[in-house]
């Protein structure tokens, strides 16, 4: 990725000349080697919740919607546990390996998830997916937060965000095309491969990022009393992240496919279109936050997110609907960015690779819990009272962080310092 297509998409006309200066070579290859590893990470992800209607209707190896819940539920518990490893143990010299480690533990999951012949088959493979993803986000973003800083950090957690959009975007548009063309196994073998191509290429770019040296405190040990200090302000809004993402990747292809009567093929195009809109505002949340702040860019993101999940939860109409799946992208992951970029400046640097660790799980924590209660629900209730439960969610938790922002605890972004060459932090 040469220099000016990558500052015009991190949007160079935003950035004065002091911090265009301070965009190394050792940064862009950072950054470009994360943000492949977040687009196939998180692409990977979504691809078979992308052709659960599709085995649903068809009784392959999905019968109820509960078991959808049940999966997602198990494989979230082992990224739990891995995440917390992770986190603990990894560092920023450590950090190519680690995603190189994604990516290949992933791929072959993928890969062997077409052999699958019954259920516990399905699931046990996508609890390596689930496992293997688990890696990014802890050690990816860890490794974002220590190359870039002050507002620098807000423009790179929202192209890092971006990128991951943009590879569930084209697991949407993609998967659901390929599968009523070959069946459901063909999408999940072509992205097994795709996991295996951008090992090689995002370990090959970040090649002499990683270094022996460790700042003084990065040797210190992890104190997870002030990680979990440091991040106890934001977990509603971390678990709420994690509860829109897993309703919405659980049960809106089933939503437009049994509710509304859109083919997969129509179904993937749509939500393309929600992730579409989701990967343009996290490209240009440096902007947005620069002009509205932090605090204000998230409390408008989420007035929006309960109009449009009660638009979801009611709507029979399908432009109706597909407006609000594009507005709700853009709300929901404009907050994404919003959360990382807080947690960032408020932990101290020896203990961000664990915040970021724990900020995962208590997502995945949310996501879990309220994918498998919207099964039940779903099964008992209709499809559509998943995003009833989200649009409440969200409200609480704009309430809270109402409060919270008012009382002025949340911390603001400074301007970069001049770069210095000690400021540059090898992976």
């Amino acid at each position: 990725m040469n220099r000016s297509i990558f500052l015009s998409v991190i949007e160079l006309d935003a950035i004065d000349l002091e911090t265009a200066v301070a965009m190394n070579s050792l940064q862009r290859r950072i950054m470009s080697s994360v943000a492949m590893h977040h687009a196939c990470n998180d692409a990977s992800v979504v691809a078979l919740p992308t052709v659960f209607p599709l085995l649903y209707s068809e009784g392959l190896l999905i019968k109820r919607y509960s078991d959808i819940g049940t999966m997602i539920l198990a494989g979230l518990v082992f990224a739990i546990v891995a995440q917390f490893f992770i986190g603990h143990g990894a560092k920023r010299r450590h950090a190519r390996r680690f995603l190189a480690l994604d990516t290949l533990i992933v791929g072959i999951s993928l890969t062997l998830m077409t052999l699958s012949k019954n259920y516990m088959m399905l699931l046990l493979f996508f609890i390596g997916v689930r496992i293997g993803t688990s890696i990014y986000h802890p050690v990816g973003i860890s490794w974002i937060s220590h190359t870039f800083k002050g507002r620098d950090l807000d423009r790179a957690m929202g192209f890092q965000s971006a990128f991951g959009n943009l590879g569930v975007l084209a697991a949407f548009a993609s998967t659901g095309f390929v599968a009523e063309l070959f069946g459901w196994k063909a999408p999940l073998m072509i992205l097994g491969m795709f996991n295996f191509l951008v090992l090689i290429l995002a370990f090959s770019i970040s090649r002499g990022t990683e270094g022996p040296r460790m700042d003084d405190e990065d040797k210190e040990r992890v104190s997870w009393r002030d990680t979990f200090r440091g991040l106890k302000l934001f977990i509603p809004p971390i678990a709420l992240g994690g509860i829109a993402w897993g309703i919405t990747l659980g049960y809106a292809p089933s939503l437009l496919n049994h509710k509304l009567s859109v083919p997969m093929s129509r179904t993937g195009i749509i939500l393309g279109c929600w992730m579409g809109a989701g990967a343009l505002s996290t490209m240009s949340y440096g902007r947005i936050s620069a002009i509205l702040g932090r605090p204000r860019t998230l409390l408008i993101s989420y007035v929006t997110m309960v109009v449009t999940s009660l638009v979801l939860c009611f709507s029979t109409n399908l432009p109706l609907t597909v407006t609000a799946f594009i507005l709700y992208g853009v709300a929901l992951f404009v907050t994404f960015p919003a959360i990382l970029s807080f947690v960032g400046s408020s932990i101290e640097r020896r203990n961000r690779t664990a915040a970021f660790s724990v900020t995962s799980n208590m997502q995945i924590v949310g996501n879990s819990l309220f994918v498998f209660i919207g099964g039940f629900l779903s099964d008992r209730f209709g499809i559509n009272i998943p995003f009833l439960l989200l649009g409440c969610v969200t409200f609480i938790v704009l309430i809270y962080m109402t409060v919270i922002i008012r009382a002025g605890r949340c911390p603001t972004p400074l301007a970069p310092p001049p770069a210095k060459p000690k400021d540059i932090v090898a992976g």
